[in-house]
């Protein structure tokens, strides 16, 4: 059976087993939308029906992923009309940067909610067209055979972000790999509090789900009211972010009642403390998941009687085999982790990227090492990237659209710990009189919410290193000592 036929299949069995249950619950507002396994099962095939027509024949669309169970049918419709689909987020600035690795893909249309807006010459192409418009050609055959792709933004650990070439049959493995290791069946429902267009919401989320027959509980804006009205509404699984859990375990009390099973952190180390707290909040053990876009699921941490060590990453996943290049400085045994897994990506667009892979295997650019029991531990990070809660901001990218300010001479952005985050902060260099806050609304109008620096300071020069670069720790270090 193709990946295709696979996917239609997932979607007929759960609508004829439960055609009434729920199979996406989007918190919309103060309130939940609800759309059943058999009308999500009918929408996605009326949405594939009409693909082909709507998009011109266009063999890649970028879909504007709102999380809302229409988006979820939308996508799904997408990848059975055998479409490939490159995934942003909305609000995503990506879309408003004509030099962004998304501009740059080659797609002739943009699919996405209502007041969406598609650059030239791009089409627009409304999600409730699709989804529900009465043309064109709803009774349309979706495809029988293919495995189309699904494209995602990586943070890039170097230069500016690059994109993932996924396929469906990953993102299903993926999705029933999480299924296998936390035991997810169709009486579980699984809150998402993470973006359905990041590799953990789209795969540890909404895969899974699917390929549990688990209900799948979204939010179409991140509070944490929602978080807690998912777990009041009965989740059973929960997928957050560092950030996620430092505020659930600081400000979400501990309920009598909840059905929260399984909570599982990606996006970033999880520290103790907040493990510890957001554990007790929420009455069970948070894991920690390590994977990336391009890899899946590489090692993870899942209950077991006896204790995880502190700041291990879990042991290796499914069908993943690793080895540690040493060299450098560190601990013993440390050195360049490179990974092979069942859900290897097929590459960057554009052949970006090269010299990624050594023998098969993806250089993680992270340094790490294994204990005698096989439990992973990250030791730095390769990656230039800014962790804002959970999502990955790459500086030289701020850099570019600050510096385009024509008031602006030299820029530099780097990032600040914030709890078991960081802040994006910006030193700038003025060629004239320049206010703060008209530079901010200047990265308000180009750069998504979470990359408009949370600090700028000016100064008359940027320091340097020996060899005459912008000196960011040394940056950073003088923050702190102000």
């Amino acid at each position: 059976m193709s990946e295709i036929g696979a996917l239609r299949a997932l979607l007929a069995t759960a609508a004829a087993r439960t055609p009434e249950a729920a199979a996406v619950r989007t918190r919309v507002g103060d309130g939940w939308e609800t759309w059943s396994w058999s009308r999500l099962h009918e929408s996605a095939l009326a949405a594939a029906g009409r693909a082909r027509a709507l998009l011109d024949g266009r063999p890649l669309a970028i879909v504007v992923v709102d999380s809302t169970a229409a988006c979820v049918a939308g996508l799904l419709g997408l990848l059975l009309a055998d479409v490939r689909v490159l995934l942003v987020e909305r609000d995503s600035s990506y879309l408003l940067d004509a030099r962004s690795a998304v501009r740059r893909a080659g797609a002739a249309a943009v699919v996405g909610p209502a007041g969406t807006a598609a650059p030239a010459p791009m089409r627009l192409v409304g999600l409730a067209d699709l989804v529900d418009g009465a043309s064109p050609d709803a009774g349309g055959e979706p495809a029988l055979e293919g495995d189309p792709d699904v494209l995602q933004l990586t943070s890039g650990s170097t230069g500016e972000p690059r994109i993932a070439v996924q396929s469906l049959g990953a993102v299903l493995r993926g999705g029933r790999i999480y299924r296998d290791r936390y035991r997810l069946s169709p009486a579980d429902e699984v809150l998402v509090s993470v973006p359905l267009a990041h590799s953990f919401g789209l795969i540890g989320g909404m895969a899974a789900a699917l390929v549990a027959g688990a209900s799948l509980l979204t939010l179409e804006r991140f509070s944490l009211s929602g978080v807690q009205a998912g777990l009041d509404a009965g989740a059973t699984v929960l997928l957050g972010t560092p950030m996620v859990y430092e505020l659930v375990g600081s400000a979400l009390p501990r309920a009598a009642g909840r059905t929260i099973r399984t909570a599982l952190s990606s996006g970033g180390a999880l520290s103790r403390r907040t493990r510890e707290r957001a554990s007790a909040s929420l009455g069970c053990a948070v894991h920690q998941i390590y994977g990336s876009t391009e890899m899946g699921l590489v090692a993870s941490q899942f209950d077991r009687p006896a204790p995880w060590p502190d700041d291990c990453a879990g042991l290796a996943g499914p069908g993943v085999t690793w080895r540690v290049e040493p060299g450098g400085p560190g601990e013993a045994g440390a050195g360049r982790l490179l990974v092979r897994t069942s859900t290897m990506f097929r590459g960057y667009a554009h052949g970006a990227g090269a010299g990624t892979f050594v023998d098969g295997f993806y250089d993680t650019g992270d340094r790490a090492h294994v204990d005698g029991a096989g439990h992973l531990f990250i030791d730095g990070r390769k990656a230039t990237f800014i962790n804002v809660g959970g999502r990955k901001v790459n500086p030289e990218r701020v850099e570019r659209l600050i510096g385009e300010h024509p008031l602006v001479r030299e820029v530099a952005v780097y990032g600040m710990e914030a709890g078991d985050a960081e802040e994006v902060h910006a030193a700038v260099v003025p060629a004239a009189a320049l206010a703060v806050e008209d530079l901010l609304e200047w990265c308000r109008s180009r750069l998504s919410p979470y990359e408009v620096p949370h600090r700028v300071r000016l100064l008359e020069d940027l320091p340097r290193t020996g060899l005459g670069k912008v000196d960011r720790r040394g940056l950073a270090a003088a923050e702190l000592r102000a």
